[in-house]
């Protein structure tokens, strides 16, 4: 049975893959490697900024995965300006069950939700 909830610093996509793989160890293989794809493209994305200081938050049970990425220390008018790539919004659409981008205080969120 999955039961997993934990935030980490997400300093790299690679790692954030390593520790997704790691977390859904067990599951099938293609919703591994699905949400191992979406998050290391947020990660990548965070990371994108000067100074990003990215974290991973994931919340895995049985048949459902919740994932967000939380980029601290961005002023209200760098959340206005940060759109994701045409690339995640064609792979966050194809294969999430929904996700968003959110501003949280100081905080910009991304997330999905993958339901298998």
């Amino acid at each position: 049975m999955l039961d997993t909830r934990f935030t980490i610093h997400a300093g790299h996509p690679a790692y954030a893959r390593k520790i997704m793989r790691s977390t859904l160890s067990g599951t099938d293989s293609d919703v591994v490697e699905d949400a191992a794809l979406l998050t290391s493209e947020l990660v990548a994305g965070a990371m994108m900024r000067p100074g990003a200081d990215p974290q991973l938050f994931i919340d895995a049970r049985d048949g459902h995965i919740y994932v967000e990425v939380r980029d601290s220390d961005i002023t209200s008018r760098d959340v206005d300006r940060v759109r994701l790539s045409e690339w995640v919004l064609l792979i966050m659409n194809a294969l999430a069950s929904s996700w968003g981008i959110e501003s949280r205080g100081d905080d910009r969120v991304v997330w999905f939700d993958l339901s298998f």
